[in-house]
């Protein structure tokens, strides 16, 4: 850690940056038990509710590839402030709308954004934090976010029932609010001046295509989002999954996410756990191998056994766990191979990560969410695709591994 910030309790710093994780999925899961109670309220198809997610990730992918290079100019603090109120304020408007046209609209705008404290939370981890240390406090980092996923949905099935989905808004702009305390009360400014760079238009597109054009930094970005797409078709879908094939209520998402975010608990404890005792490569390996089984045995589920909760859930933790497990090893190994712009590569791999999310949501989804089959076909072509790219690179990082394995 730096001189500058060595006084920052460790746990404190872990908090901070698992709240500024913590909006996205909060802004994703917390209204999808609310999906029938919006659509009819603001008379709204099935197909434009799914464009109520696409939209806001829209937003979100629209926007990291900005705030790293914006925060590498004038430091992480501001823009992350700024952004949290952008956000409380987008979300209190979204509980106030009358029609499906305006939600969207607002939707995109919370996306963009959200999108900043992933991005500046990333590049707050590489300011302060190097080698297995920045592996070990993302990890922390994810498994606190983890948390998330399992949480949203119980809260805002219960504030269907009670209150209503007007509300979910308001607790999201709530929670706003309370990160934004947490940022403006005890984060300072990581990035001291003399090492930012200029917002000049030149020199960001210079740097832009630095790194679009670095092979190496691009395959790492895209395993992460191609493994993601293969666990987030089941968040998108989880609507449908649960309501429809499961025959669940809007209260009963815990059945499905509790489990879930159990497993990615489990491999970002793990990854934590084992970084510095083993190379990057050997977890991301063993994570790898974990999804790959987890796919093959979700489709064989799906072909032939019954539709039920654990068959249809218990491939989808597994799947988690080694996710979770190649994650923090992935993005850091990814922003380093962009030492000069780590706010910059911060931002690519989460625009490649939300991109993709973002084609899942609006695309994907919709053409399977009817079939367990199509799903569990789904899940493994996109980690197919991940585990081949990863394939390449542990073939052309032979060297790395070795020496590596030797120190």
């Amino acid at each position: 850690m730096s001189a500058a910030n060595k006084n920052i309790p460790v746990l404190l710093l872990t908090i901070i940056l698992a709240s500024l994780s913590t909006i996205a999925p909060f802004t994703i899961d917390t209204y999808l038990p609310s999906f029938p109670s919006v659509a009819t309220e603001l008379n709204a198809s099935t197909m434009q509710m799914q464009q109520s997610l696409s939209m806001y990730m829209l937003g979100f992918a629209m926007m990291t590839l900005f705030s790293g290079a914006i925060s590498d100019a004038l430091g992480r603090r501001s823009i992350t402030l700024l952004a949290l109120f952008v956000y409380a304020v987008s979300s209190f408007a979204c509980s106030q709308v009358n029609d499906i046209d305006t939600f969207l609209w607002l939707r995109l705008l919370q996306g963009v954004a959200a999108s900043v404290g992933i991005v500046i939370g990333r590049a707050v981890v590489r300011d302060l934090y190097s080698g297995a240390e920045a592996q070990r406090m993302m990890s922390n980092v994810m498994l606190f976010f983890a948390m998330a996923p399992a949480i949203a949905p119980i809260v805002g099935g219960l504030l269907e029932v009670t209150l209503g989905w007007r509300y979910i808004f308001v607790f999201l702009m709530l929670l706003g609010l309370l990160v934004f305390s947490l940022v403006a009360l005890y984060l300072p400014e990581t990035l001291p001046p003399q090492r930012r760079h200029s917002l000049h238009p030149l020199l960001l597109l210079k740097n832009y295509i630095h790194a679009m054009t670095h092979l190496h930094f691009t395959v790492l970005a895209l395993i992460v989002a191609f493994n993601f797409a293969g666990f987030f078709i089941y968040i998108m879908s989880s609507p449908q999954l649960l309501f429809s094939h499961l025959g669940y209520a809007a209260d009963e998402f815990y059945i499905m996410f509790v489990p879930v975010v159990l497993g990615i608990m489990a491999g970002s404890y793990a990854s934590a756990r084992l970084a510095g005792y083993y190379p990057p490569m050997k977890i991301i390996l063993a994570g790898s191998l974990i999804m790959l089984g987890a796919s093959v045995l979700n489709l064989c589920q799906a072909y032939w056994l019954n539709i039920n909760a654990l068959n249809v859930i218990a491939p989808i933790v597994f799947y988690a766990v080694g996710m979770a497990l190649t994650m923090p090893a992935l993005t850091v190994m990814g922003i380093d191979q962009l030492p000069n712009n780590k706010g910059l590569a911060s931002s690519l791999q989460s625009f490649m990560h939300m991109g993709g999310n973002a084609v899942v949501a609006g695309v994907v989804a919709p053409l399977v969410f009817d079939s367990i089959s199509g799903l569990a076909l789904t899940m493994l072509s996109f980690h197919a695709v991940g585990l081949l790219l990863f394939g390449g690179v542990l073939y052309f990082s032979k060297p790395a591994v070795v020496q590596n394995k030797a120190a």
